[in-house]
């Protein structure tokens, strides 16, 4: 598949309602955060079933835009007719992924929506009228349950900066909440209430999604909006997207169901009710003055998976370091750019003393394979990377195009710094 690369200027805005900063004293934050994308060539993004172990070159810098009006639209409604989940058929001998059972959208809003809740950023301003800071509401965003003792995910950036959490539930209840643990590198977060949950929804296999599949989108729009229902399809799978200032957003499932600022860490549906995907960014504007409709994006639920377990059990996530600065290539990007290799990454930079410089890799170093295995569009090297523990010694194939030579280093990784 051939992923793209957006252009310089293109806004991607983060669903979510931004963080107020210091220097606006109380209310609710009326700006949205947003991410600018870097121009680059077409490049394959890698398909991740976990989190980026490597810092590319792609990156993502927070700005400011200001807040949308929503249109109002009055959805019909209809009685559900089909069960949200139905007993799994018998599967051919070929090796075929069946798809979810189909249901309504409705009857997939019944079963689910009390298991979508507004997640609330709490931080410390001081009022016009005050002399002690107080916690007011810096930012709004979207979760959802995913057992019944109260764990909820939602993204990264809905959290940050919190100094307290407050979870609205599907029935307007509002109840404090703790942070379980964050990872920036993924845009996902776990937050905990302490009550039993009536509702808990399902994973989904994002592995087995395709292009055209319908989806649904529920968040809190606006942050006001709660349970906001949006339908759309699968419209391309293994996005990056990238800007400057912080870790690219790779693998993402790019769609075309709504979703608004508000709608940041709300669950994507497949037809079955199942979660394949966390709602993070959309684009809003590919230029000044040119605007562009149905470009949300979502991080796959098998990336969720990965990384929620291990923020449950630990609070953080720990990733092996290669040591590179990188560009994903795929077979188009690399007869576009007359490349010798179809697949691969291409490193851009080598911090000095890294494990991939002290191996002796050096810049425009084409990584093919990771202890012989193929790093293509299904195997990222940053899901590569997340099979191996800091401290072990794996091989690393590179095509260096200086020479022509195809070369073996063996390199012993070490631990993922922590972003700055």
């Amino acid at each position: 598949m051939v992923n793209r690369q957006f252009p310089m200027g293109v806004v991607v805005v983060i669903a979510a309602i931004a963080m107020l900063l210091g220097t606006i004293g109380g209310g609710l934050a009326g700006g949205t955060a947003a991410l600018i994308l870097d121009n680059g060539n077409e490049a394959a993004a890698p398909t991740s079933t976990a989190p980026s172990a490597e810092q590319t070159s792609n990156e993502v810098v927070p700005t400011a835009e200001g807040q949308e009006q929503p249109a109002v639209a009055t959805p019909d409604e209809q009685e559900p007719s089909l069960p949200v989940r139905s007993e799994p058929t018998a599967t051919p001998e070929a090796e075929v992924t069946p798809e979810p059972a189909i249901a309504s959208v409705a009857d997939i809003v019944e079963a689910v929506s009390g298991g979508v809740v507004t997640v609330i950023n709490q931080q410390s301003f001081q009022g016009f009228n005050t002399t002690d800071p107080e916690l007011q509401p810096a930012g709004t965003g979207t979760g959802f349950v995913i057992s019944a003792d109260g764990y909820i995910v939602t993204n990264e950036h809905v959290v940050r900066g919190s100094e307290a959490l407050q979870v609205i539930m599907s029935d307007g209840e509002t109840v404090d909440a703790t942070l379980v643990g964050s990872d920036v590198f993924t845009d996902l977060a776990v937050v905990k209430v302490d009550r039993q949950m009536d509702t808990v929804v399902d994973f989904g296999d994002s592995g087995a999604l395709r292009p055209g599949q319908e989806v649904v989108a529920i968040g809190s729009a606006l942050g006001d909006f709660t349970n906001t229902v949006t339908q759309g399809v699968v419209s391309a799978l293994g996005r990056t997207l990238s800007g400057g200032g912080g870790p690219a957003l790779e693998n993402m499932i790019q769609h075309d169901a709504a979703i608004n600022p508000g709608n940041s860490g709300g669950p994507l549906f497949n037809m079955g009710g199942e979660v394949i995907g966390v709602n993070t960014a959309v684009v809003r504007q590919a230029a000044p003055g040119v605007s562009a409709e149905g470009l949300g994006f979502a991080i796959p639920s098998s990336t969720v998976q990965e990384i929620i377990t291990q923020l449950i059990e630990g609070g953080a996530v720990v990733r092996p370091y290669l040591g590179i600065t990188y560009e994903p290539i795929s077979p188009s990007a690399a007869t576009a750019q007359g490349l010798d290799v179809e697949n691969g990454v291409i490193v851009t930079d080598l911090p000095t003393g890294g494990p991939a410089a002290s191996a002796g890799l050096q810049i425009n170093d084409i990584i093919t394979k990771l202890n012989g295995e193929q790093i293509d569009l299904e195997n990222p090297l940053v899901n590569m990377l997340f099979q191996y523990e800091p401290g072990e010694t794996i091989q690393v194939e590179v095509h260096r195009p200086s020479t022509g030579e195809t070369l073996t280093f063996d390199v012993t990784l070490e631990t993922r710094p922590d972003l700055q």
